[in-house]
């Protein structure tokens, strides 16, 4: 199947599920019942994915999801943003297509109406957040990156490295930041590569 005949079938699928889905966005406060969601692109407001760093978001959608903790944890990110958030069930306005970042439970639109005002100044801990994160969280090899207890799973590049689920038990205590979590494999990468270079280029026989 081509790209654009593949692109069409999902955004038919994804319009087909709009009128049975219950559709849930968390972003900034102060929006009432019948209000529509717009993107930052309109209206140059902090708080969509695209400001919280999520590799295929843009800030000419609005974004929204069927999982109702997955967007409080986007609002309680507005929250630590800007100081105010809102948890709204919403409906999309036009075409509703699938969100890259989160596609088996992430929506987007150009627009969205609010329905209901379910929540105010969501405010959740970081743990919390990647507990509900957690189910859509993997490494680019489909590993889930957490377990349902917070323990980090190990990756294919940390395997290709000699690591072993231990190591990374004993490197990672529970529910660990993702961004900590990479930067150390990264790091463990990087001196893997520079005592090979270093073995590489020794005498043969080693030092004396």
């Amino acid at each position: 199947m081509g790209k654009a005949r593949a692109n069409k079938e999902r955004r038919r699928t994804a319009r087909d599920a709009a009128g049975s889905l219950t559709l849930w966005h968390g972003g900034v406060a102060g929006r009432d019942v019948g209000d529509r969601l717009l993107p930052p692109t309109h209206t140059n407001a902090l708080g969509n994915l695209a400001d919280m760093g999520l590799k295929e978001s843009r800030r000419d959608r609005v974004y929204f999801t069927t999982d109702r903790e997955l967007a409080r944890v986007f609002a309680a990110a507005v929250t630590r943003m800007i100081g105010q958030s809102a948890l709204y069930r919403v409906e999309p306005i036009g075409e509703m297509d699938v969100d890259p970042d989160f596609p088996t439970v992430g929506f987007q639109a150009k627009q969205a109406l609010i329905l209901e005002v379910v929540e105010t100044n969501v405010s959740l801990s970081a743990t919390e957040e990647l507990e509900r994160q957690r189910p859509y969280l993997v490494w680019t090899d489909d590993r889930h990156i957490y377990d349902e207890n917070g323990r980090i799973q190990i990756n294919a590049q940390s395997l290709s490295l000699g690591l072993t689920q231990q190591d990374f038990d004993n490197l990672f205590p529970r529910w660990t930041p993702l961004p900590g979590v990479e930067a150390t494999i990264q790091q463990l990468l990087a001196d893997r590569q520079s005592s090979r270079r270093i073995s590489g280029n020794s005498p043969a026989g080693g030092a004396s």
